[in-house]
């Protein structure tokens, strides 16, 4: 976070025994080179799965809790499954935390939030050109919608935005692709290059010159320090 990002993304999965866990993978290695669905593992298989303690598979709760007593940074929570979301979302209200947090993941996991809670920040992955239907957006009520940025040009963006939502392109690692995504006017990138983004949005990096996209004509250079996604809130 002291990098200038806004959210951290994290995967969480369920135990066979309903324990969130953070893991980026659904499929575990276990000793003897064989492969286990995370979900159908307890916590403690899990756990016995990385023979280095300090590779081993944290809880959402421990994860949680090293923020107590300090400020708790922001999250993204990539969630697989609506028992996997709601589960997730107890751990977050115990210890407080439930507005620092954005889910994302399928539509079923997300409807189980929203019909949990009116008031859970969500983010709709969509994967398809053009905006979702509304019927969709209506029933989950989204904070953002995100797309990765091979779907998006000036148009799209602009359809998007006049339908109400806010845009998360991902996963942006090239440095002139940021500059292209933040000057049609995306209000938020997801990247593992935070400091090539936070250089960009804040004007310590010159914008490359941006490439001209055969059905939108030419775009607008980025002035350093004037240009940038919006501030998650």
């Amino acid at each position: 976070m002291r990098g200038g990002v806004d959210l951290v993304k994290i995967d969480v999965h369920l135990t066979a025994d309903g324990y969130p866990v953070l893991v980026d993978e659904r499929v575990v290695t276990l000793p003897g080179s064989q492969t286990r669905q995370v979900g159908e593992l307890t916590l403690a298989e899990l756990a016995a799965a990385r023979e280095d303690v300090e590779r081993r598979v944290p809880t959402l709760m421990e994860v949680l809790a090293e923020f107590c007593g300090r400020e708790a940074s922001p999250l993204m929570i990539d969630v697989l499954s609506p028992e996997a979301a709601l589960a997730a979302d107890t751990v977050l209200r115990e210890h407080g935390f439930v507005d620092q947090a954005l889910f994302t993941g399928p539509v079923e996991a997300l409807r189980a939030l929203r019909e949990r809670s009116p008031g859970a920040r969500l983010m709709l992955a969509w994967d398809q050109p053009g905006a979702p239907p509304q019927d969709l957006v209506r029933s989950l009520r989204p904070a953002f919608l995100g797309t990765h940025y091979t779907l998006l040009n000036r148009e799209t963006i602009g359809e998007i935005h006049r339908s109400g939502q806010r845009l998360v392109a991902w996963t942006v690692n090239d440095f002139p692709e940021m500059a292209r995504l933040i000057g049609m006017g995306v209000d938020a990138l997801a990247t593992e290059r935070v400091d090539d983004l936070v250089s960009l949005t804040t004007g310590r990096a010159q914008a490359p010159p941006i490439p001209v996209e055969a059905d939108s004509g030419a775009l607008p250079p980025i002035a350093p320090g004037v240009a940038g996604p919006n501030r998650v809130p």
